[in-house]
């Protein structure tokens, strides 16, 4: 236990110090931030990783790292597919993510509230959700005009 104390920030050693034994504090950690399949942390790494640039004063080595940390952790959340089930679903989570990125911000509420979902929806009920709230705010906006 003492290992793991050790390995944890201040805040983190607070809300699990009084853990009766390891394997209870090792799977309330797991509970609390094991998600294999957290959708939105793999989005938010695939968009620092789209998004990344070499800075101005940034060593390449410097930049090499930041985009081998990015790609490590997103490989512990999705690593290699063993079956041709597993490709299609994380071909399909990449076109959500894809889709989800490029619609207009005031879109955010709706992108949150899926990528927070337990499980990712589907691609085709991501589009009906975005085609709802779309409708919904023309009528919005359609009453607010009368």
């Amino acid at each position: 236990m003492t290992w793991l104390f050790n390995s944890m920030e201040s805040q983190i050693y607070e809300i699990f110090a009084y853990s009766d034994t390891a394997l209870a504090l090792w799977e309330s950690l797991k509970e609390m931030y094991g998600h294999g399949d957290n959708a939105s942390r793999i989005f938010e790494l695939q968009q620092e990783l789209t998004c990344s640039k070499q800075g101005p004063s940034q060593s390449f080595t410097e930049h090499l790292g930041n985009l081998k940390k990015k790609w490590d952790e997103l490989h512990q959340y999705r690593p290699t597919t063993q079956s041709v089930t597993d490709y299609v679903k994380r071909e399909e989570q990449d076109k959500i993510f894809q889709l989800l990125a490029s619609i207009k911000p005031e879109y955010e509420d709706l992108k949150r509230q899926v990528l927070m979902s337990s499980t990712l929806p589907t691609f085709a009920t991501v589009c009906s959700i975005i085609q709802r709230e779309k409708t919904r705010r023309q009528s919005h906006e359609h009453r607010n005009d009368t």
